[in-house]
Parts: C-alpha cells; sequence; structure tokens
C-alpha cells in the first residue's frame, strides 16, 4: 500500500515538474536556489550520530527537517527542527546505560536568491538565509532564548560537470547557563554531477567555529550522493567523519525530498 501511494505521488509530481528539484541537503553546504513562488517543497532525514570520547559511548539518532514554501520567485520562509531526538550513553567496559529522548528546537528563516549564476564569466549564484532558533524543544534539548543566524551561499559552475559551493555565516547563540556568545559557520563542498539525475559531492563542514569556552571548532569531512526519482522527488545520503577531536566521530544520513 505504501509503494503503491508513493508511485502515484512521484507520478503526480512529475506532471507538474519543470526544472528538476534543487535541495539543501543531504550536503552540508545548502543550495543557492529558492523553490519558487507558490512551490512547497521538504526534505525529510533520518541521521545517527555515534561518538566515543571521554570514556563514553553516545549515539544520537534524529529526524532532521527542512520545510520550505516559495513567497516570490527569489524569497522563500522555512521551517526547521532536528526533528525527535533519542540519545543513549554507555561507559567503556560498562553494561549500564541512560537515554533520553525529546524534540528539538524550531527555526524559522527566511531565504532570498539575490544572484543568479552566469558561468560565462565565473559570476556565482548567491543567496542569504537568516533564521531564528527558538526554545520550544523538549527539556532536555532546548536551547536558552531565540538564537539569530546569518549565513549566505554562494555557487560557481566549473567545466565538466563540476560545482562549487561556499557558506560562510555567523550565529549569535547560548551556552545551557545562559552565557551568550558569537560563533561562525563555513562549509565548502566540491560535487559532481554524472547525469541528470546522479551527482557526487565531498564537502568540509565547519557547524561552529567558537573559543574553547564556547564548544570549540566542530569539524567534519563528509561526502555524499543524491539522485532524483523524478524532477519533484530525490533521494539522498551523507557520511561525515571527524575532522578533529572536538567533533563526534561520525554521522549517517538519509534525505527524502520531495517538491509539490
Amino acid at each position: 500500500m505504501a509503494v503503491s501511494l508513493l508511485a502515484v505521488f512521484l507520478a503526480a509530481g512529475d506532471l507538474r515538474a519543470g526544472e528538476p528539484i534543487d535541495t539543501d541537503g543531504p550536503d552540508f553546504v545548502e543550495s543557492s536556489e529558492v523553490v519558487g513562488k507558490g512551490r512547497f517543497q521538504f526534505e525529510a532525514n533520518i541521521a545517527s550520530e555515534r561518538d566515543r570520547r571521554d570514556g563514553i559511548r553516545r549515539t544520537t539518532t534524529s529526524t532532521p527537517t527542512l520545510l520550505r514554501f516559495g513567497v516570490t520567485d527569489t524569497v522563500e520562509i522555512r521551517l526547521e527542527t532536528e526533528g525527535r531526538i533519542q540519545v543513549s550513553n554507555q561507559a567503556t567496559g560498562s553494561e549500564a546505560s541512560s537515554s533520553e529522548v525529546g524534540n528539538a528546537d524550531y527555526a524559522l528563516g527566511v531565504k532570498w536568491h539575490s544572484q543568479d549564476r552566469n558561468s560565462a564569466v565565473t559570476i556565482p549564484a548567491v543567496s542569504w538565509i537568516v533564521h531564528f532558533d527558538t526554545p520550544t524543544g523538549s527539556k532536555s534539548f532546548k536551547g536558552h532564548g531565540t538564537r539569530p543566524s546569518l549565513r549566505s551561499v554562494l555557487t560557481w559552475d566549473l567545466p565538466d560537470g563540476l560545482a562549487l559551493g561556499l557558506m560562510p555565516g555567523l550565529r549569535y547563540d547560548a551556552t545551557p547557563d545562559g552565557h551568550r556568545f558569537v560563533s561562525t559557520t563555513f562549509g565548502a563542498v566540491l560535487s559532481r554531477r554524472w547525469s541528470e539525475h546522479f551527482r557526487t559531492f565531498m564537502e568540509s563542514a565547519a557547524p561552529q567555529i567558537a573559543s574553547n569556552r564556547d564548544g570549540g571548532v566542530l569539524m567534519s569531512w563528509t561526502f555524499g550522493a543524491a539522485y532524483l526519482l523524478t524532477n519533484d522527488w530525490q533521494i539522498g545520503v551523507r557520511q561525515a567523519r571527524a575532522a578533529n577531536r572536538n567533533t563526534p566521530n561520525s554521522q549517517l544520513l538519509f534525505e527524502l525530498a520531495g517538491r509539490y
């Protein structure tokens, strides 16, 4: 039954499709494009993160989700969350374990596509994304106060099906005890389109660059792929490996994206 319903949605979506869907995931570096006026797009993920530090084996599973709606041809509004989170902790050499389950905060945002790309003169596509993370999650996963962030995405088309994307950003964050601080974000991705339906990518992803007091630098190397099922449906995967000792060891993410 579920397979039949999915087939119907895919077929209906393909009839409405124009340009192929352009998603912010599964890459860490987001897209410089918006969904288009009157279009709705969702990007639903299942993520698993594993970490072994300080004698603790920690496994975190979550359901990151991004909802996007086009207000104009260059502006979209967004709702984003890490979704349902479960964290399991087990001391090395011990069978005793503990776990916490709850919901993550929601973030409201706006994305503005400010410049189209022109590969003939190496002009990148440019977008700006403003988000406000709100303290709406469960007690164990709720952030402190509203945390605004600003990031820009720049994308260049290169020869041989290659594309380069950069994503610098700033975030006004808070520690659990209420201490406020400013951190930066940076990502760089090189992707290769092998066909109309299939692409792969490699990234350097730093979701947080801050002082040691404020959590330090979180950085990983990632690689992944995305496959277009139809112009309106895409599946993708991303694998991440820690680039320093301050970052969880590994993460695996699967994504399903659809557009209406």
